[in-house]
């Protein structure tokens, strides 16, 4: 791990992201395989960093593309493998994929545990091996709920830890249930003997056993998922994953509450029938963010998944009222300790341009899912790295030569002057290995005109 400099909090946004590019460049502490693995990891991590900082590549866009699912099909690995105990089948088909693909970049796996989440009853998600079949298209599916009632607000605003605990948790994980008799610390705490007797209670008891055994469960494929990026590292692949920090740190506020409070449906609601409750509880979410303390030489780059901002959900007023006032704030979280924001514009985010090209030079990744990217270049090109687009119907059902004048244009429109990656615009889960082929080293092999 390479320290902070002493005067770390007296360096500017700039400063701190210089620092951390060049301590990721760097590859300080990886133990690569061979001389030639890390001459490799150099090579490609300075790609990246060039269309990062906006620079004009020396030889070729850089690409990110991310074995996913099609990884593990082709290695006869079922999804359900993803949430139960062959996380390391998981692992060595990851591996597996880069080896015979050569990609410019390492993919991690979102592996968990299904006993974890079946020990605590959940109700948000149903998942390949439990609820959904072994051989599911996609490893788990979010089921969404009012989890929160529209009339629960004040409460979340008021007390959020308490209402997290007494009322939330328990109500989306029924093994949970007896932590509603959890005592209202906010009150009981301060009173001498006030918390103590409540946890006498045999169904607390329960509802915390759960919690204490399903925390464990759910460390097992972290540390396989940590081990493999390491073997991935060591073989000369920087990651562009980036750091999927979880929670309040890796969701705009607007989709936490929709995600996992109120639903789609109860948000969309809440917006003609309770708007200021949504700003009030956006700032109150906002305010709970932790302050990122990630170590230099880690990737500096923090993948955000963005569910509700985009065109299709709301109107270009409600983004600017609703979502992006919060989220914006957010991302200046990240990017003042020197960290770069990979928000992951799922959908298409043409009418949200203008707001993207508010931030700061150079400071963000806009990975982008369905967005028009000639568009998206003429608008940020200046401004930021922009990557994604590569529709993943064109790749499970085009042939090569298809895949690979799409990413020609691409590479010609938006790779001129630098800033780009070329990728997918999501994962990619079902193909052919020629069209991973082609979609690896088109890059490799076509310069931008």
């Amino acid at each position: 791990m390479i320290q902070k400099p002493a005067n770390w909090n007296k360096l500017t946004p700039e400063e701190k992201r210089t620092m951390r590019l060049d301590a990721w460049v760097s590859a300080e502490g990886i133990q690569f395989d061979t001389p030639e693995a890390e001459a490799k990891y150099k090579y490609l991590a300075t790609l990246f960093r060039d269309a990062i900082e906006l620079k004009k590549a020396p030889e070729r866009v850089p690409s990110s593309t991310h074995g996913g699912g099609y990884a593990l099909k082709r290695a006869g690995v079922l999804n359900k493998a993803l949430m139960y105990d062959r996380w390391e089948d998981v692992a060595q088909a990851l591996i597996a994929f880069t080896k015979d693909f050569d990609p410019d970049t390492g993919s991690g796996a979102f592996m968990m545990s299904g006993k974890s989440m079946e020990l605590m009853d959940v109700t948000n998600l149903r998942w390949a091996g439990f609820n959904l079949p072994d051989d599911s298209p996609s490893p788990y599916q979010a089921l969404e709920n009012e989890y929160m009632k529209p009339d629960e607000y004040d409460h979340f605003i008021n007390d959020p830890s308490d209402y997290v605990l007494r009322t939330y948790l328990p109500r989306q994980n029924k093994a949970l249930a007896g932590l509603r008799k959890l005592p209202q610390f906010s009150i009981q705490g301060i009173v001498f003997g006030g918390v103590t007797r409540s946890f006498l209670d045999p169904e607390l008891q329960s509802a915390l056993d759960v919690l204490k055994k399903s925390a464990e469960l759910s460390m097992q494929p972290n540390m396989i998922n940590f081990k493999m990026m390491n073997r991935i590292k060591a073989m000369g692949y920087p990651s562009l994953s980036g750091i999927f920090m979880g929670g309040a740190a890796g969701n705009a506020p607007f989709d936490i509450l929709g995600d996992n409070l109120r639903g789609a449906v109860g948000l969309m609601l809440d917006i003609h029938r309770r708007p200021d409750k949504i700003i009030e509880a956006c700032e109150k979410i906002l305010s709970l963010i932790p302050d990122p303390d990630v170590p230099l030489g880690d990737t500096p780059l923090v993948l955000l998944p963005l569910h509700k901002g985009d065109d299709t959900h709301m109107s270009e007023k409600q983004f600017e009222k609703f979502y992006w006032p919060t989220f914006k704030k957010s991302l200046f979280k990240l990017i003042n300790e020197g960290l770069i924001p990979v928000p992951f514009a799922e959908g298409v985010f043409d009418r949200r341009l203008d707001f993207i090209a508010e931030l700061p030079k150079a400071s963000t990744v806009w990975y982008f899912d369905k967005t028009d990217m000639h568009r998206a270049k003429d608008v940020l090109g200046d401004k930021c790295c922009i990557m994604g687009n590569v529709p993943i119907t064109l790749i499970a059902t085009g042939n090569p030569d298809q895949v690979t004048d799409y990413c020609k244009d691409l590479i010609d429109y938006c790779g001129r002057g630098g800033g780009f990656i070329l990728s997918p615009g999501c994962q990619v889960d079902s193909s052919t290995d020629e069209n991973i082929r082609a979609l690896i080293n088109v890059a490799k092999e076509y310069l931008p005109s």
